[in-house]
């Protein structure tokens, strides 16, 4: 059993999956890596808060020194995380989650909180709470999902988005991240654009969701826009 009170998502990630996270791996195992996207995931998304990366937009009064402290400055890492293309042990390993916070999203989620971490019968202190989607729990799933900034800031706009799409279908993503009311009434303005796009892009119409971009002009083809 472990006793520490936080670790790194790297460390969760293999001990999880009962690996060895010290030993050299040539290549991740496969539910290493799905564990790691997982956990990015949650933490992206704000609903597995990170200690060590906030969600927040980094500003020069916070100071240079803590710049790596703010999400987005290891977007590109976090990037490739997710679209499973490589997993920057550097990054994974800055990534520092709290077991009570996993605790309380493994079981908020239906998920069975790993042994490795929480050994069956062991009192842990934690206050327990139902899956997500429990008929008693419902009409407060609001509240509970919405206790932390990063969360709240999330619903607020996917809310807002929601509702301005009804009326306006054929808004992109793009230019709903840019609304003036998911800025300043969501909260937007206080996070990276990528974090709100993620946000906003979830709760988008499906043919919103899957409409594509102009595609890119080829080198040499003339642009017959203007004719």
């Amino acid at each position: 059993m472990l006793l520490s009170d936080s670790l790194t998502v790297w460390d969760i990630a293999f001990r999880w999956a009962a690996k060895d996270p010290d030993r050299y791996w040539f290549r991740l195992p496969a539910d290493v890596r799905d564990n790691c996207r997982l956990l990015v995931d949650a933490v992206l998304k704000g609903e597995l808060p990170c200690i060590t990366l906030r969600l927040e937009k980094w500003q020069p009064e916070d100071g240079e020194e803590y710049r790596n402290t703010f999400i987005r400055h290891h977007w590109g890492a976090l990037e490739d995380c997710l679209a499973g293309k490589s997993y920057d042990k550097k990054f994974l390993q800055h990534g520092l989650i709290s077991r009570y916070e996993f605790y309380q999203w493994c079981v908020g989620w239906g998920i069975e909180p790993p042994a490795f971490w929480f050994p069956p019968g062991a009192k842990l202190g934690f206050e327990p709470k139902r899956p997500l989607g429990d008929p008693e729990t419902d009409e407060d799933e609001p509240n509970k999902r919405s206790g932390r900034p990063a969360q709240r800031a999330r619903v607020a706009c996917q809310v807002i988005a929601g509702n301005l799409w009804k009326g306006k279908p054929d808004m992109t993503i793009a230019a709903m991240v840019k609304h003036e009311a998911i800025q300043q009434l969501g909260g937007g303005a206080h996070y990276a654009e990528q974090v709100v796009r993620r946000w906003v892009k979830e709760a988008a119409p499906t043919e919103v969701r899957e409409k594509r971009g102009r595609p890119a002009k080829k080198k040499g083809t003339p642009d017959r826009s203007a004719n």
